[in-house]
């Protein structure tokens, strides 16, 4: 089974998954928006790289239970 295939089965059969990934877009999308603000102030660049750290987590989350799935399905 492909990363993507295990990608797609987790977003399907896992609700805890989902709602990681679901957050990880989410952060991706208002840090992306936040980062195109001008002028940047000092407090919303503290304000990015808290959001940052954010989605991080949230891709952490996402990939253990990605490799666990890998490990399981060989």
């Amino acid at each position: 089974m492909t990363r993507e295939e295990v990608v797609e089965k987790l977003l399907k059969e896992d609700k805890e998954f989902k709602h990681y990934y679901e957050k990880h877009q989410e952060l991706d999308k208002l840090v992306d928006r936040l980062e195109k603000h001008r002028p940047m102030t000092h407090e919303l660049e503290l304000q990015i790289e808290k959001l940052k750290k954010e989605k991080l987590y949230y891709k952490d989350l996402m990939e253990k239970k990605i490799q666990e799935h890998l490990k399981l399905s060989k």
